[in-house]
Formats: C-alpha cells, sequence, structure tokens
C-alpha cells in the first residue's frame, strides 16, 4: 500500500499559498482606492505676492483677473497682494474647489509731499475679512498643485481723507487666519501670520 500523505501534505500547502496570495490582493485592490481618494495637503504656504504670479483672482466672483497690480512701495495706498501655494495629493474627484481666506488689518495714515510720519490723528485702521474661490482639475496622479494670488485692493479706509498737501498711504498691514479650504473634499490648511511695515 503506497502512503500519499507527502503528496496530500504538498497540495494543501499549495493551496495554503495561493489562497493568501489572493487575500493580499484583495487587501492591496482595496487599499489603493481608499488612498487615492485620502485628499490632504502635502505643502501649502501664504507670502507677499509679486509682480512675477501669475494667476490674480477677483474677490467677487473669483474668475481671473485682467492683471496684476504693482508691488506696494512706501508711498502707496495700495497693500501688498497675497500669494497661495500649495500642492494637494489623494484627489479622487478631478475637479475641486478651493476657498482662500485671510483677515487684513491695515493701517492707513497721511504723509506730506516729504513722506513725514503722520501724526497719531491722521491714522485710520481697519480690518477685514477676505475670500476667494477657485476651481481646478486634478492631474491623472489625484494630485493639484496651486499658485493663485488673493487680490487686497478692496481694503481701503472708507470715507476718510487727507488734509491739503498730504496724501493716505498704506503703513502697515497684518494678514492672520491664512486660510485655504478644499470645499470639494472638506480640508483646510493654515499658515502662519504676516507682518508688513509699508510706510514712513
Amino acid at each position: 500500500m503506497i502512503d500519499h500523505t507527502p503528496y496530500r501534505l504538498s497540495r494543501m500547502l499549495r493551496q495554503l499559498g495561493l489562497a493568501v496570495v489572493a487575500a493580499l490582493a484583495v487587501v492591496v485592490g482595496l487599499a489603493s482606492p481608499g488612498y487615492a481618494n485620502f485628499p490632504h495637503f502635502s505643502t501649502m504656504s501664504v507670502t507677499l505676492a509679486d509682480s512675477s504670479s501669475s494667476t490674480l483672482v477677483n474677490l467677487t466672483d473669483g474668475s481671473p483677473a485682467t492683471g496684476l497690480r504693482a508691488p506696494s512701495t512706501s508711498a502707496s495706498a495700495v497693500l501688498p497682494d497675497l500669494l497661495f501655494t500649495w500642492t494637494e495629493v489623494g484627489l479622487g474627484s478631478p475637479d475641486v474647489v478651493y476657498r482662500l481666506e485671510t483677515v487684513v488689518s491695515a493701517t492707513f495714515g497721511c504723509v506730506n509731499g516729504g513722506a513725514n510720519r503722520p501724526r497719531a490723528s491722521n491714522k485710520t485702521t481697519i480690518t477685514a475679512p477676505l475670500q476667494a474661490t477657485v476651481e481646478l482639475v486634478a492631474d491623472k496622479n489625484g494630485r493639484i498643485t496651486g499658485s493663485v494670488v488673493l487680490d487686497t485692493g478692496s481694503v481701503v479706509p472708507a470715507g476718510s481723507s487727507c488734509p491739503a498737501g498730504q496724501t493716505q498711504v498704506a503703513l502697515a498691514a497684518t494678514f492672520t487666519n491664512n486660510t485655504i479650504t478644499d470645499t470639494t473634499n472638506g480640508v483646510t490648511a493654515t499658515d502662519d501670520d504676516i507682518s508688513v511695515t509699508l510706510g514712513p
């Protein structure tokens, strides 16, 4: 009588090995889409924009504006714009809507032709929240890299004026709560506050 035990054992081990390989394939197959649908910001920063920044977003409707304002100078009433730069990965949806937000606290004052510092009574500080939206499309790897300028031109002291011979200028500004939100997937990232001295 022939003992078939070694053959049966070998066959059982092969079947067990195939079952393990199949189970691993199922786990990997389930894990890959899960990772592709795990949106998160791998990088995000907010800085002061310069004239080489490419996409200016209108605050009213989020559409690209026709041009960039020149960078502010020490004798300008214009605040610097903000440049939002980010990379988001793990996107399952190709179309993503982003909301860019900041809170601007800016001080304006009146200076004379010699750019002398204004008196305390000639200073006005205003605080205003700003936001804009932009829609971008992910690449085939589920990644979006964005670089968008948030226009701060609407932040001006309403109803204030300077005496004859003086000009209103932006003296300083602080940008807080610098946040970008992927509103499509409910993901948010926030960068540090920015403070800048602009006037004399």
